[in-house]
């Protein structure tokens, strides 16, 4: 599968953000997650655990 780095730049931003110790808005971290799982079906087995755990932090 290939992707396209433009669609995963904010999320791995988030990621980044999150690994650096910075705060991270969690909300829009599984909001990005969630359309990059219907942009690629093949990557739900990685995207679904981010978004599940920000939106744990979320809430």
């Amino acid at each position: 599968m290939t992707f396209n780095l433009k669609d995963v730049r904010d999320l791995l931003s988030h990621l980044e953000a999150e690994a650096d110790g910075r705060d991270v808005e969690g909300e829009l971290a599984r909001a990005e997650a969630e359309r990059l799982m219907v942009l690629y079906p093949g990557m739900v087995n990685i995207l679904a655990p981010i978004a599940e755990r920000h939106s744990r932090q979320a809430a």
